[in-house]
């Protein structure tokens, strides 16, 4: 590919234009909290963390956090329509359901309690902080390829708010509203909502319409903090999510005969008691959260169906609630130390429904993870806070359990126990100039789902029986991860340039052998293993120069030399992870007018055949897409914004078969007060 060389140069050039405009030093006065689970400078994190502002939130065409991601961060995708999406971080295959993964997302810095990225509100947040890299030595389990956090709003101020009406294509109408503020000396509070509706199914970039995509859904959260004194604090944070009959088409290979329409529901709340005795800095926090689905088939191949349609066919509950203890200590002018324990548990539970009603067995049994982990990290500074180092490590144990499920008589209940540590160390160095040298190494793991532990489950998908067997065997997945950057501040302009590699073993597969096929009908068999191993080599960069009081020139992405898993004696690439993302914009701003456009590059990738031989592995041509955005402001209470997404109308796809929306824009008016 042409790109990573389009990239070095231009990342030269920047380097070059910025040692021609001087050497002066300008700090990364960013503060970021994902990387020591406490306050940080960025110029003092030795970890990769991409700051998302509440800058880019709003200048960024983007219907959810999916989107919101992958326009400012370079994460790779996966993309349904109908509400459903994950990321990958640094070569780990992007995932959108399970309470396991490879990546971790957090709010405020606990669980998200979510397992779809598409249903966690975004009006709430301030900023985003994605960390690159392992992550289990503070946060465990899942954080193997990076951590995503979400920092929330929390105005404790003036009061003040807004209030937002929106029109676009498909008919699409958008209500926003928010509010927050200081309304004495002891209270303050934070409110954000929003209802949208996209009235009519969405055109693809070559002009056909996608069947059964509409869909309207509505976002709430509120805050309440409470000042105790000056150095004690509680905030009560809670957030929820309410989608009714979103469209849900199914693959371009099914035509119309696989449609569905899914309720879903989340919410979260927490409650977070913070303060400070001397050199402590201290956090009480507690959790509790719900995401359900329920699915209802449209439509149906096969005739049998057809006259109870629409009917019910699956519900899902998951139930999370956990606990958070925390102290940082500053124990000497240039040393601290973070240490605390974690506790979570989340639970699993599954029903599906035959055509005329009737409950059958769910395909996998219903199950939980409950999770307690022990973490400390110290971290010195020297060289007039110059040079940083840290060292960490955490000890998780973790049970994961199946439990007796209605009608699911073909499976033995269990209960699986792992304890896993993980060490991790970094360092971050001024050279001089500006140059600062960073590097990090660490360990992470993912522990296997319950339903690949236990279990047998049987489904059905045309003339092909599966049938899933647990193995009792399974190991957590584990990787090591280390990498190095440069990178370089200097008046107007911020650069990085990291290198990265990552070793997993154990990484847990599913093998499919085919033990019948008869007269067409084919019964498969499927379980789960440890495989050798995995290997994630790349190369990250991310620059930003303001080049003039009114324009800033933005560049980043992600270069894989290398992405490949073993399966037995066989080496693949790892499957929806793109040789190249790259992301560019410009921002501008000029008396009234401000505004963005912004461009994506995501190179080729591998997956399976959808629309054919499902065993055949293919290549998927990469895509560009670019999207504006254009803000007019009538005076300091008004303005109007209009945006496009897609703008060159691109027919692309983030899953294949699934093809996303063409050309759309919107206009809206926003009034604050």
């Amino acid at each position: 590919m042409h790109y990573s060389k389009s990239i070095f140069t231009l990342t030269s050039l920047a380097l070059s234009i910025t040692g021609a405009i001087g050497q002066e030093t300008a700090a990364l006065d960013s503060v970021v909290v994902t990387g020591r689970r406490v306050e940080a400078k960025l110029e003092e994190t030795p970890q990769r963390i991409e700051v998302i502002d509440k800058d880019d939130i709003e200048r960024t065409p983007a219907q959810n956090l999916t989107d919101l991601l992958k326009k400012n961060s370079s994460v790779d995708v996966i993309e349904y329509p109908g509400n459903l999406s994950g990321v990958g971080i640094r070569g780990y295959r992007p995932e959108y359901s399970g309470i396991n993964k490879h990546s971790l997302l957090l709010i405020d810095g606990r669980p998200a309690m979510s397992t779809n990225l598409s249903l966690v509100n975004r009006d709430q947040i301030e900023r985003i902080e994605v960390l690159k890299g392992p992550a289990s030595a503070l946060y465990g389990s899942s954080a193997m390829g990076g951590v995503i956090n979400l920092i929330t709003r929390e105005s404790r101020g003036e009061i003040g708010g807004y209030g937002e009406v929106s029109y676009g294509s498909y008919n699409t109408k958008e209500v926003k509203a928010g509010a927050g503020g200081a309304i004495n000396e002891a209270l303050d509070f934070d409110y954000n909502g929003s209802y949208f509706d996209q009235g009519n199914d969405f055109k693809a970039g070559n002009g056909d319409t996608r069947d059964n995509t509409a869909y309207s859904q509505q976002n709430h959260a509120l805050r309440l903090g409470v000042n105790f004194n000056q150095d004690w604090r509680l905030n009560v944070k809670s957030d929820a999510y309410i989608g009714r009959d979103i469209a849900t088409p199914g693959s371009v290979a099914d035509g119309l005969s696989n449609q569905a329409n899914k309720d879903m529901d989340r919410n979260g709340t927490d409650i977070a008691l913070t303060g400070k005795m001397g050199d402590h800095r201290l956090k009480l926090r507690t959790f509790v959260g719900e995401e359900s689905y329920t699915s209802y088939q449209k439509t149906s191949s096969t005739p049998s169906d057809t006259r109870y349609l629409p009917y019910r066919s699956y519900y899902s509950d998951t139930k999370w609630n956990g606990a958070q203890v925390q102290d940082a200590w500053a124990w000497s002018d240039t040393a601290s130390l973070v240490y605390g324990v974690d506790y979570e548990k989340a639970k699993v539970s599954t029903r599906s429904y035959n055509a005329n009603g009737t409950e059958k067995a769910p395909y996998s049994a219903n199950n939980d993870r409950e999770t307690t982990g022990y973490y400390a990290e110290n971290t010195w500074y020297f060289n007039d806070n110059n040079s940083t180092f840290y060292i960490g490590a955490r000890r998780d144990q973790i049970s994961v359990s199946t439990f007796d499920t209605p009608l699911k008589t073909n499976f033995t209940p269990s209960t699986s126990d792992f304890d896993n540590t993980s060490p991790s160390a970094g360092f971050k160095h001024l050279l001089g100039l500006g140059f600062r040298l960073h590097g990090t190494i660490g360990k992470g793991f993912m522990v296997p789902d319950a339903a690949y532990v236990s279990g047998t489950a049987t489904s059905l998908s045309g003339k092909t029986t599966t049938i899933t067997q647990g193995n009792s065997s399974l190991k957590p997945e584990s990787s090591v991860t280390y990498d190095l950057g440069l990178e370089w501040s200097a008046k107007d302009l911020f650069a990085d340039v990291t290198v990265f590699h990552t070793k997993v073993e154990d990484k847990i597969v599913n093998s499919i052998t085919t033990i019948s096929n008869v007269g067409g009908y084919k019964t498969n068999l499927s379980t789960y293993y440890n495989a050798n191993e995995a290997i994630m080599r790349g190369l990250e960069w991310e620059g930003r120069w303001k080049a003039t009081r009114n324009i800033t020139l933005s560049l980043a992405g992600t270069h894989y030399f290398e992405r490949s898993e073993q399966n037995g004696d066989t080496w693949s690439d790892i499957r929806n992870v793109p040789d190249n993302t790259v992301r560019a914009s410009i921002d501008a701003e000029y008396g009234p007018w401000s505004g963005r456009l912004g461009a994506r590059r995501v190179g080729k990738w591998y997956d399976n055949n959808w629309i054919g031989d499902t065993s055949q592995i293919i290549t998927f041509d990469g895509f560009t897409t670019a999207d504006f955005w254009l803000r007019y402001r009538v005076d300091k209470k008004q303005s109007v914004m209009a945006s496009i997404d897609n703008l060159t109308d691109k027919y692309y796809e983030e899953k294949g078969g699934y093809p996303l929306p063409g050309r759309n824009g919107k206009i809206s008016y926003r009034y604050e007060f």
